[in-house]
């Protein structure tokens, strides 16, 4: 990271110590400095991430238009270039120059150009990343992998003794429930001026010796949000992908902003559908809506190259807008604007790109500490974890081919929301006056995919709909709930139709889980583990994930795959659901009493048995992102 400069600290420290003995004289006030001013360590070392802050006195950085080129030096990947921090990491010592562009939201516009030149060290530890957040936003910086300091490489181990310090800037509450020392996680505090927040963090590398490093917010003014408004904390300042696009000016306003207190009407922006019965890549990009611009290209390029089959682009069809940004976590469909709503966690190419997401926890991790087991799930091909584990320390790069088994199920999830409202046999039944108002409206005709679900297909255990409130919509488990071991949810759930747990979470949830998972197995050959363990115990290991029941391709049990023919012939009625559902794998059991780790390869046995006794371990649990439910406003 750097070491700002800050305009008249040094003026303001002097002023601290008093005047000559005596004097009755009041100190004088240093004026702010005018015109447009870059602040940043003009020093760096080799293999820093360093940033550059924007700032022209009086204004807020929020609503100007901001550009900045590189001029000189080897190329650098710059992804906020339209931001009033611009964060990058030096990889090559050289001679470095930008320009910048800055223009006030009342159009006064500045210019100014920095040069610097790297120093002979390399910089040992990084805190990644500076950027400018609102008043309210989410902020998480993170501490990267402790390097070499002769050849600059990570090397094995992960610094210790971590201090972070608050050093200057509106003071920050830092996440009282977070861990991990490695982070450090806070909202962006309130502020009547754009303010700059720096820190400092102190680690021991593994080779014995401390390092530190600084870190940097620029906290951004905002106008005041309205009391009565959907989205209550606050969200990132995001853009059209394409500003020139027919519904730019509707998508940054009817989408994803603390501005919005009524939906937008259809005149304002509609469904990609209404328009396009068959939209091209560039139609859809047309709907975009990112905080980074990079996000939005490579969403493109997936579209582009890992897509043969056209089915996003068809589903797309019932979505308005498709928002990616650095602060959504988890990823949701939202029946109040009619658009999907992705992490940005699930498409980065670079581990620059990576930088920029915020890393703070799904809020759903700490759902259902007290029960007394966990369903661990993964998607596999070939007896091996179908998507590819990238260490955020080694800073590895990866493909669109790369992405496919966590972004692919992504959209299957998400895009089967939006088509549980709007299949695509009803684009021309629309009559309400918005998304939402249609949405009511098909709720209260039963007309949705759930609702026909529902009345034709119903899933029956009581017990795992009552888990599935406070698993994933965090209610307080009751002393039955608490009591229930590995084996019980066994009876509960084998006898079920549900494709997974998350299915109890609602209807809407049933709908999409049976979706994705029969798509993901017919286009991808990727199929779907799920089982039934104790919590895992640290002190034990991966042996703790004991199978009390398992299965690969539980869509095709004799018990869910009615039911994924039923949503499949409503959602994709273009494909014969017959023929699809008679090309998947038949289910196989996972083998019991082996560890969840063990289970990966199994070589399946004709009599695996369905149940077996295991005894119970407590630890902390996890669950994959998915989606949130539909109907659910966003508090």
């Amino acid at each position: 990271m750097n070491k700002y400069y800050l305009i008249g600290l040094v003026s303001l420290l002097l002023q601290g110590c008093g005047g000559s003995s005596g004097s009755t004289s009041s100190p004088t006030t240093t004026p702010e400095p005018q015109g447009l001013i870059i602040r940043g360590d003009l020093s760096p070392a080799v293999s820093q991430s360093m940033a550059l802050v924007a700032s022209v006195a009086g204004d807020s950085s929020d609503g100007a238009t901001i550009k900045w080129t590189q001029t000189a030096g080897p190329n650098i990947e710059l992804l906020a270039d339209d931001a009033a921090v611009l964060a990058f990491d030096l990889l090559d010592a050289g001679d470095y120059g930008f320009s910048l562009s800055y223009t006030t939201a009342q159009g006064k516009q500045h210019t100014k150009a920095v040069s610097f030149s790297t120093g002979t060290a390399t910089k040992i530890l990084n805190v990644r990343r500076d950027h400018a957040a609102r008043t309210g936003a989410r902020v998480s910086l993170k501490l990267s992998a402790p390097r070499d300091p002769q050849t600059g490489d990570v090397v094995d181990g992960q610094f210790t003794k971590v201090v972070w310090k608050q050093t200057a800037g509106p003071t920050a509450t830092l996440d009282s429930k977070n861990t991990n020392e490695l982070l450090a996680i806070f909202n962006a505090p309130s502020v009547t001026k754009d303010q700059l927040m720096s820190f400092t963090v102190s680690a021991m590398h593994p080779n014995g010796q401390t390092y530190t490093d600084d870190a940097y917010i620029l906290v951004q003014k905002t106008n005041s949000f309205p009391a009565q408004r959907y989205f209550k904390d606050a969200v990132a300042k995001v853009k059209a992908y394409q500003d020139t696009a027919p519904r730019a000016s509707a998508l940054e306003s009817c989408i994803y902003s603390n501005y919005i207190t009524t939906p937008c009407s259809f005149t304002k922006i509609n469904l990609i559908g209404q328009e396009h019965s068959a939209p091209t890549v560039d139609d859809i990009m047309k709907r975009v809506v990112v905080s980074h611009q990079w996000m939005g290209d490579n969403f493109k390029e997936f579209l582009e190259n890992e897509d043969p089959h056209d089915d996003f682009k068809l589903l797309l069809r019932s979505v308005s807008a498709i928002v990616i940004s650095y602060d959504i976590r988890p990823s949701f469909y939202w029946g109040i604007s009619g658009a999907i709503y992705l992490d940005a966690e699930n498409l980065w190419r670079t581990p620059s790109q990576r930088d920029v997401i915020d890393v703070a926890a799904d809020y759903r991790s700490e759902f259902g500490q007290e029960l007394q087991y966990i369903m661990p799930w993964r998607y596999v091909k070939d007896n091996d974890y179908a998507d590819s584990h990238y260490p955020k320390d080694l800073r590895l790069n990866r493909t669109t081919a790369d992405m496919v088994p966590d972004l692919a199920s992504l959209l299957y999830h998400e895009l089967a929301h939006a088509n549980d409202n709007f299949p695509p046999t009803s684009y021309g039944d629309i009559t309400a006056s918005s998304i939402l108002a249609e949405i009511n409206k098909r709720d209260g005709n039963n007309s949705t995919i759930a609702a026909s679900l529902v009345a034709t297909h119903p899933k029956q255990s009581d017990e795992m709909a009552g888990l599935g409130l406070v698993n994933f919509r965090g209610a307080d488990p009751t002393d039955l709930q608490k009591s229930y071991l590995p084996t019980d949810i066994v009876d509960f759930y084998a006898n079920d139709s549900a494709a997974t747990e998350y299915a109890y979470s609602s209807i809407y949830e049933d709908v999409a889980t049976l979706f994705d998972a029969t798509m993901m197995s017919y286009r991808y050959g990727i199929e779907r583990d799920e089982a039934v363990t104790p919590p895992y115990d640290a002190l034990v290991g991966s042996e703790s994930l004991a199978i009390a029941w398992g299965q690969r391709g539980r869509t095709k049990d004799p018990l869910v795959e009615p039911r994924a023919k039923f949503v499949l012939e409503l959602m994709m009625p273009s494909l014969d659901a017959d023929a699809v559902l008679a090309s998947l794998p038949a289910v196989r059991q996972l083998p019991v009493d082996v560890s969840w780790k063990e289970a990966l390869t199994f070589e399946e046995t004709a009599k695996s048995p369905k149940r077996a006794q295991v005894k119970s371990l407590l630890m902390k649990r996890y669950q994959r992102p998915i989606a949130l439910d539909i109907k659910q406003k966003y508090k």
